[in-house]
This record gives C-alpha cells, structure tokens and sequence, in this order.
C-alpha cells in the first residue's frame, strides 16, 4: 500500500518527466510534424552455423564413414535499432504553450488591453497605441496590429485618432 507521501512524490516525479498536458491537435493555433525516435529491440535472425555430419563412403581408414559440412541456420537474437515516428503538436509560430493551450504572443506587454493574436493588442476603451499605453479620446475599443511595421485600427472611426 502507498504511503501518504510516497503516493505524491511519485506523481511529482511523473509530472515533471512527462507532460501532464497534451495539446489538441485540432485547435487552430496547433501545428504538428513528424519526428522520427529510435526505439532499440530485441529481433530474430537466421544465425550460420558449420554443421557435421558422416556418411557412408568407400573410405577404408575411416571405417567407411566419411565427414561432410553443410550451412545450417538456427535461430539467434541481437539488439537492434528501430527508426519509428510520431506526430508531435506544438504551438504555432507566435504562439507559446499555457498548460494545454495555445497563447498568443505579444512581444510588447499590452499595458490597458489584451494579447488576441500574434502581436495584437485589443485595447480597453479609451486606450490605444501598439501596446494599449496611450490614451485616446473616443471611448470605443481599438484594436491595433504591429505587423509589416505599420499601425492598423481594427475600428475605421479611430483610423483618423493619432496614437
């Protein structure tokens, strides 16, 4: 029977070696490729071996019994390395593992607002800029991407509002 404490720190360790979650392949910001691992096992081969054997013959001096070889095989065993393959999901570009999802990543804190994709801060009302930290005058929510370098308002009323 498990002790109260063995029980934990068994599951501690297991926890830390394997990951507790898995990702859903089917979730959009999920990719997923195929990596190759070697697995070592045990297989089977046709071993040679000399086989001896006597016959009757005309030979005299050996009591008419005369030696003869042929190829035998007899079944052997060796470690050997086996190439398999498995799909392994990970986070797609931009994105970062949270547990058993995929967050998006902004480079730059959203300080008044929230990371929604890759470099995409949405703002709480009242605040724009790339990263939600510069106050604006329309209480309307303004979603702002720094992709190609270049600022783009997710609302085409702000579009004139300078951040």
């Amino acid at each position: 029977m498990w002790s109260s404490v063995a029980l934990p720190a068994l599951l501690l360790v297991l926890g830390s070696t394997y990951n507790v979650w898995s990702l859903n392949p089917d979730d959009p910001n999920v990719c997923s490729h195929w990596e190759s691992y070697a697995v070592t096992v045990q297989e089977s081969y046709a071993h040679p071996f000399d086989q001896i054997y006597y016959t009757r013959c005309t030979d005299i001096l050996n009591w008419f019994k005369c030696t003869r070889h042929r190829i035998s095989y007899k079944t052997a065993y060796r470690r050997g390395v086996r190439t398999m393959y498995r799909r392994r999901s990970q986070c797609c570009p931009g994105y970062f593992e949270s547990g058993d999802l995929c967050v998006p990543l902004c480079t730059e804190e959203c300080v008044h607002g929230r990371c929604v994709s890759p470099d995409t801060c949405q703002c709480e009302p009242g605040w724009g800029g790339l990263d939600c930290s510069s106050g604006v005058s329309s209480q309307l929510p303004e979603q702002i991407s720094r992709r190609d370098g270049r600022e783009e308002l997710g609302i085409s009323i702000l579009q004139s509002a300078k951040c």
